[in-house]
């Protein structure tokens, strides 16, 4: 087949042109979002952050920094969430007095060597956008947040990235000062003029902005790093709460992913919220749920059941075993014994009749103490038992109710009742919550404490009453 002189003059001028462009550099992709993750734990939140980001409109490149220590699933359900996973190298913390869980921190000066972008907007995983923040990336070459004690916070930073600042920052980590510890500490002293850093101005024209030097540095306002800690010790935001653009979670142990942060901080609805409301991109993810979380949460569920249906067989085998009867027969038993007793087992611990005085001498000094110590140390165990097994990232609901499920030696009606009084009664503040819940304890305990005296104490003299009932009448 024969080309036309048209047709081949464009293929020569197509592979002339690809020939003259080959040895230029690559252009720059202008913005990305970058966040940071270091393991499975943290996976959740850069799910809701990503989602939160999406749901603002905003259709740049949002990176995921993962070490190796991420699993491959992870990997895997970011990139279907819509993520770009880059795999990187850890670097070393080289502070020797610092907080266990910042051994990787400094990991996060890597975005600063990302050259590939224009400018890059970091997010921590515990954070979420709550509304469009594409603004950020007029800041200039840095900007973050200025907290308390006039310290930059490096949980959300605007980065214009540079081969030489990265390379100075890399001659300059072991040698110096981070007061955390950590990569926030380091960024700090590589900063020391930032406190002095005019605040960003995102709503100058453009005639403005060409009619200044462009700024080496800027603050960010708490509008784009609005921390939850200090909300929780007014209750309130100290801004606007319809202009927040993000809310970051950063008290301690209390990230929002985990089930019971919902029960305790009231800003966590808003990440639960968008929570919710994630795609199922991957096979059970739907919801922010784990394929692998909800198979234990099915099992948690109806472990307690089996086990209860286990022991009532156990008994119902023993006791058909003594009377060689139906089953009928075993009802009517049970049926003429309550009759006869007025209750199955307890008919001498009921509460209505108080303990005589002169009964006293029949029971143990120590007996008291005793059943009342075991009883708290077994409420206790049941309780650490359950909060160990129960999975960390399950909705709140789900999470209580599991507790409770295997809790229920230990009241579980009043048990499920103590972390709910500050939604009966509507209390947002955190100390308020928590004192609730600390009345509700005590309350509870003290109904424990009655209990164990008392049951225990009845228990004993009816089997000082039994003891004397002929051992060897057949119980049918």
């Amino acid at each position: 087949m024969k080309l036309s002189p048209v047709c081949f003059l464009l293929v020569v001028l197509a592979l002339a042109l690809g020939h003259s462009t080959a040895g230029l550099p690559l252009k720059k992709k202008e913005d990305a979002y970058v966040t940071l993750l270091y393991g499975d734990e943290f996976l959740l939140g850069v799910r809701v952050l990503g989602k939160s980001i999406r749901d603002t409109g905003s259709r740049k490149d949002m990176v995921a920094l993962v070490s190796d220590g991420v699993s491959d699933y992870a990997k895997k359900l970011l990139e279907a969430d819509g993520w770009m996973v880059e795999t990187i190298s850890l670097l070393a913390n080289p502070n020797q007095v610092r907080p266990t869980r910042f051994w990787g921190v400094y990991t996060k000066l890597k975005i600063f060597n990302m050259t590939n972008y224009r400018k890059v907007v970091y997010l921590d995983a515990d954070t979420i956008v709550v509304k469009n923040i594409e603004d950020l990336f007029k800041c200039s070459k840095f900007c973050a947040n200025l907290k308390h004690s006039e310290r930059l916070n490096s949980g959300v930073m605007v980065v214009e990235p540079s081969e030489v600042v990265f390379s100075d920052m890399m001659t300059k980590v072991n040698t110096m000062y981070s007061y955390t510890g950590g990569d926030q500490g380091f960024l700090n002293s590589y900063f020391p003029d930032f406190p002095n850093a005019h605040l960003f101005q995102p709503g100058l024209s453009k005639e403005e902005l060409d009619s200044r030097p462009t700024p080496n540095m800027e603050r960010l306002s708490t509008l784009y790093n609005a921390d939850v800690g200090l909300y929780m010790l007014a209750n309130k935001w100290m801004v606007d709460e319809s202009e927040l653009r993000v809310i970051h979670y950063t008290l301690g142990p209390l990230k929002p992913w985990d089930w019971w942060t919902s029960w305790l901080l009231k800003p966590v609805d808003v990440w639960q919220n968008v929570r919710v409301k994630l795609e199922e991109t991957l096979p059970g993810t739907k919801g922010g749920k784990n394929p692998h979380d909800q198979l234990l949460v099915n099992f948690l569920f109806v472990l307690p059941l089996f086990a209860l249906a286990l022991c009532y067989y156990q008994s119902f085998s023993q006791a058909r075993m003594l009377c060689r009867g139906s089953v009928f027969d075993h009802i009517r038993h049970l049926y003429y014994r309550i009759r006869s007793n007025g209750a199955l087992a307890y008919n001498g611990v009921s509460s209505s009749s108080p303990i005589n005085f002169t009964q006293q001498c029949k029971w143990p000094a120590y007996l008291v103490g005793l059943s009342v110590g075991a009883c708290f140390m077994a409420a206790l165990m049941s309780l650490g038992i359950s909060v160990a097994i129960v999975p960390h990232q399950v909705m709140p609901w789900t999470g209580l109710l599991l507790i409770v499920w295997f809790y229920w030696a230990g009241m579980a009606f009043l048990a499920i009742g103590v972390p709910s009084l500050p939604h009966i009664f509507g209390v947002t503040a955190l100390f308020a919550r928590l004192g609730l819940i600390v009345a509700g304890g005590m309350i509870l305990a003290s109904f424990m404490t009655y209990a164990a005296e008392h049951l225990s104490i009845r228990s004993y003299l009816k089997g000082f009453e039994d003891r004397d009932i002929t051992r060897g009448r057949s119980l049918c």
